[in-house]
């Protein structure tokens, strides 16, 4: 393979642009909206979003993660923009996560579960692999699991808004996001390896690659 597999190497390399894509806008929000005004952290937050699609595309990665961020993006600011409530487009995440983790989850009943969709974003598997049967079970798996996270993060979202005002629901999306996203990618970078090591298909090979010195 093209690229180190290995959980550590792989969430070095994955892991701070997935926190960007994920966390990026609402951080612009925030910082436009409190310096300047409710439409200069929506327009900062279309901006970053619309910025991180272009470089994507042009470092050549399918940019699968930055397309469903900049969709993500689009509709916050038009909840911002038609309500000119800064609670209005904070309280938008809670109904995102909802209705992603719907979808996710939904997405299980699909040939391409969730998790096949990003894959390719985190590392540049070849064909055979992806017509795997070993491969498949990994993204269901790993795809279930994102689901129940993005129901849970909508439930702490939703707990903190009801709770705090609108300065602490913003540290406390700041203070579980990152971490969060950055375990469940080792995770399942960890899982999906583990799938490969245990499998007919890739075992043996893998387990001669790392025999040679």
């Amino acid at each position: 393979m093209p690229e180190s597999f290995g959980v550590g190497a792989v969430v070095r390399r994955s892991g701070p642009r997935l926190v960007r894509d994920g966390f990026g806008p609402l951080a612009m929000f925030f910082a436009g909206w409190k310096l300047i005004g409710l439409g200069a952290g929506i327009g900062a937050a279309v901006i970053f979003g619309v910025t991180l699609f272009v470089y994507e595309r042009r470092q050549g990665r399918p940019a699968a993660v930055v397309r469903l961020a900049l969709v993500l993006v689009a509709i916050r600011a038009i909840v911002g923009l038609t309500s000119g409530s800064a609670t209005a487009y904070l309280a938008t995440e809670i109904g995102i996560d909802t209705v992603l983790g719907c979808a996710v989850l939904g997405s299980l009943a699909t040939a391409r579960p969730f998790a096949s969709w990003f894959a390719s974003d985190i590392y540049a598997f070849p064909q055979e692999v992806l017509d795997s049967v070993s491969y498949r079970q990994a993204m269901r798996r790993i795809t279930t699991v994102w689901g129940v996270y993005f129901l849970v993060r909508a439930l702490v979202r939703l707990t903190a808004l009801l709770t705090l005002g609108t300065n602490s629901y913003v540290l406390v999306i700041a203070l579980t996001d990152a971490p969060g996203l950055i375990a469940l990618l080792a995770w399942s970078v960890y899982y999906t390896v583990k799938v490969f090591r245990s499998s007919d298909e890739w075992g043996p090979m893998i387990a001669a690659a790392e025999a040679q010195p």
